[in-house]
């Protein structure tokens, strides 16, 4: 059976919806020893329903969300204000892209990023750029298939411990001739 998504962008009225999915797929992801204080806090703070509220709010983020009928499936956030820990990588930040796992192989991913790179092809950015946690192994694995190199590493702090991530690019001037 075909499903349906519509992709569009995020509204005030989708923060709480955020919120929860996010938190959902981080724990999904992160959490696969259980959950420590360490991964509750990061939820409860990064995911909080303030923080999409804010979000929202910015005028260098945009969210777009992923719906099958009623229900939120996925979205992405995108960021254009960032600078990326690879020099000479600058662009567009894919901040997170995150689908529930039962939608995951769905193309939903693949549909957010080209959607990322139209975006950055509209602005002249010079890449698209993302991290990706090194124990997150379907992320590896789908980004390089895409097109995108890994071009470095970085660290992402959680209450005091360093978690590896990769930093993947791809660049929009192949993309635009």
């Amino acid at each position: 059976m075909t499903q349906i998504f519509t992709y569009r962008t995020a509204t005030p009225e989708d923060a709480l919806c955020l919120s929860v999915l996010a938190t959902q797929v981080f724990l999904d992801t992160y959490a696969t020893n259980g959950i420590n204080t360490d991964l509750a806090r990061e939820a409860s703070l990064v995911y909080s329903l303030a923080a999409f509220e804010r979000r929202l709010r910015d005028p260098d983020v945009e969210i777009t969300v992923v719906q099958r009928g009623e229900w939120l499936v996925g979205f992405m956030d995108l960021a254009f204000d960032t600078v990326c820990p690879v020099p000479a990588t600058d662009g567009i930040e894919v901040l997170r892209l995150y689908v529930q796992a039962p939608f995951q192989g769905c193309g939903i991913g693949r549909r957010l990023m080209a959607m990322a790179e139209r975006k950055a092809q509209e602005g002249a950015a010079a890449h698209v750029w993302l991290t990706a946690w090194v124990g997150n192994a379907r992320a590896l694995k789908v980004y390089p298939a895409l097109g995108y190199r890994h071009v470095g590493a970085t660290q992402y702090v959680i209450e005091g411990k360093a978690y590896e991530n990769r930093v993947f690019a791809k660049s929009m001037a192949a993309e635009r001739t």
